[in-house]
């Protein structure tokens, strides 16, 4: 089965500075790569690697039955790893968890029998409103501008925002009713097309449009 093919144009600019031969390629930005379609899977507890055990692409990952640890160390990132407590037989789990998951990234589920991975086939850049545990794209998974974000009514947990913009704002809240805990309430945003939304420990956070 072909699963996928690649094709990118790269142009090349030939500068001759006396004898001297200068051949420049530009950058390839990652934006034109199409990885290998995501297809479904199940895995046990282990350790694993993304384009060995399962294939690259984006999934929603969920415990078939049962609670334990899921997490992720990416391979060529310092950011987005995941570290979850899958499972709904305690309002602290969550009962899923949505992210990229590319080759050579590795992957760790603990004292859950059975994890089971969901290709997401599509996604809502129109979104205002919901967004759940794991890694969403501002412009892809919701709509870029100002709005107030909320947790789920009794939750509390992480909620980050890397921009894309090398020196656009940074946001990095515990969201929570438990003040002495440092977590607070709301916090007001402002969202900017390529921004990476991270949401951790909860499995709703509420956005309220400005």
């Amino acid at each position: 089965m072909k699963h996928f093919v690649k094709a990118i144009a790269v142009g090349f600019a030939t500068i001759t500075l006396g004898a001297t031969v200068i051949i420049t390629t530009p950058e390839v930005s990652t934006a034109n790569i199409v990885y290998a379609k995501a297809e479904p899977a199940s895995l046990q507890p282990g350790n694993y690697v993304v384009g060995t055990d399962i294939k690259s692409g984006r999934y929603t990952v969920t415990p078939q039955n049962g609670s334990g640890n899921f997490s992720t160390e990416p391979k060529k990132s310092l950011s987005g790893s995941l570290n979850e407590i899958l499972g709904t037989d305690d309002p602290s789990y969550v009962p899923s968890v949505t992210a990229n998951f590319r080759k050579g990234d590795k992957v760790k589920v603990e004292g859950i029998p059975t994890v089971q991975f969901t290709p997401v086939t599509t996604r809502n850049k129109t979104n205002t409103t919901v967004l759940n545990t794991g890694i969403w794209v501002v412009g892809k998974d919701i709509k870029k501008g100002k709005y107030e974000v909320t947790p789920a009514s009794g939750q509390s947990g992480n909620f980050t925002i890397q921009p894309k913009a090398v020196l656009g704002d940074t946001t990095n809240e515990i969201l929570g009713d438990d003040t002495s805990a440092s977590e607070v309430p709301k916090v007001n945003v402002k969202l900017h097309k390529g921004d990476t939304i991270q949401i951790q420990g909860m499995s709703q956070v509420n956005f309220a449009k400005k």
